[in-house]
């Protein structure tokens, strides 16, 4: 399948990843995106969760290995951490759980988007334009166009596209824009969560800078309320820094600074301890996830050709689950798959690869 024009809409992971493979089968992408993306890593506005911990899963770093040759040996000279099995520690209430048989790749998410997305900017036929997506056009129930603003202007751009892909995550606009088009709005379903993160940056000791074990979690049994501290993680990123996250369900709960992120690491175990002895590096960021959240399409043969949806903007997940990141890798291969004739339609298929996300996220406690 050869496409004129792709438009994604998002150029955060999910939508870096749809832009991937679509440029397989794309003779132009244009990925815009609202945020002013400066060199170097740098975060979105509009993706708060994106200051907590993330690594990327064996599964989703194989496949951004086939997308980009080098990718991982590329992240680790720039300061990412590789974690193969031993190089990482699980615990249940503080006492020794049996090691995860996988291979990691920590870093912050800033910088894992920029490392894709110099790779993708660097495909001669995909375009990084800023402006932010304001609506859609349509023509015999297709959508034919991107409306968009840039540079602070009211003026009002329409991009001609093909195929248009909505990568805007939890705060897509798309359901008030179909149903400005006359198409059915897709229901959402919501799964109550209420779970706050806590994360401050510490530099690593000169002892530190090839940590043994390089990524931890301690899990805890809640209250009988179930509220409360339920887990704390640490994770060797670049910079030669530790990022650790401490994560509570319950919103009354008192903000926490770097230290009590100290203090609670000081009875955990000894690479609790190690990650918070050094410098700290600013204050501790906060993130509260209210609930999952999935948009459903009730009726696929009225939803309009020439548009799919991936990533956040199709469902999110309880974060302590790590399934984030992963599902977007599966979107975006369900993606490429279909786009190579490989599989069936992907707005069906990708509704099995979320419903399999959604199903693991409710049999799921913690990590």
């Amino acid at each position: 399948m050869t496409i004129e024009t792709a438009c994604v809409i998002g150029a955060s992971f999910a939508g870096l990843l749809a832009a991937r493979a679509l440029a397989d089968h794309a003779r132009r992408v244009v990925l815009l995106e609202r945020d002013v993306l400066t060199p170097g890593p740098v975060g979105h506005t509009s993706v708060p969760q994106g200051r907590h911990g993330h690594f990327l899963q064996p599964a989703a770093l194989r496949k951004l290995e086939d997308w980009f040759p080098g990718f991982t040996d590329d992240a680790v000279a720039r300061g990412a951490v590789l974690a193969p099995p031993g190089h990482h520690s699980l615990f249940s209430n503080s006492e020794p759980m049996a090691d995860w048989d996988a291979t990691l790749l920590t870093a912050s998410r800033p910088f894992l988007e920029e490392r894709i997305r110099s790779r993708v900017a660097a495909i001669p036929h995909v375009e990084l334009r800023h402006g932010a997506a304001a609506g859609l056009r349509y023509r015999d129930r297709s959508v034919t166009g991107v409306v968009y603003q840039t540079g602070g202007s009211a003026t009002e751009r329409v991009l001609d596209t093909d195929l248009t892909v909505d990568a805007m995550g939890r705060g897509s606009s798309l359901v008030r824009w179909l149903e400005r088009g006359g198409f059915p709005a897709p229901a959402v379903q919501r799964v109550p969560v209420g779970i706050g993160y806590t994360t401050a940056l510490f530099r690593r000791s000169p002892d530190d800078l090839r940590p043994k074990v390089s990524c931890a979690l301690d899990q805890f049994t809640p209250g009988a309320d179930g509220q409360g501290l339920v887990a704390v993680a640490v994770y060797a990123i670049e910079g030669d820094r530790w990022q650790v996250v401490g994560v509570a369900y319950g919103r009354d709960r008192a903000e926490a600074t770097v230290k009590d992120l100290r203090a609670v690491c000081a009875g955990l175990p000894e690479v609790f301890r190690r990650a918070t002895a050094g410098e700290p590096l600013g204050e501790a960021e906060e993130y509260f996830y209210i609930d999952s959240r999935r948009r459903r399409i009730a009726d696929l043969d009225r939803f309009p050709a020439g548009l799919v949806d991936i990533g956040d903007a199709v469902a999110t997940y309880n974060p302590v689950h790590g399934i984030g990141m992963a599902s977007a890798v599966n979107q975006a291969s369900v993606l490429a798959d279909s786009l190579a004739g490989r599989s069936g339609d992907f707005l069906r298929l990708r509704e099995a690869v979320i419903d399999e996300a959604w199903a693991a996220a409710a049999r799921l406690t913690l990590f």
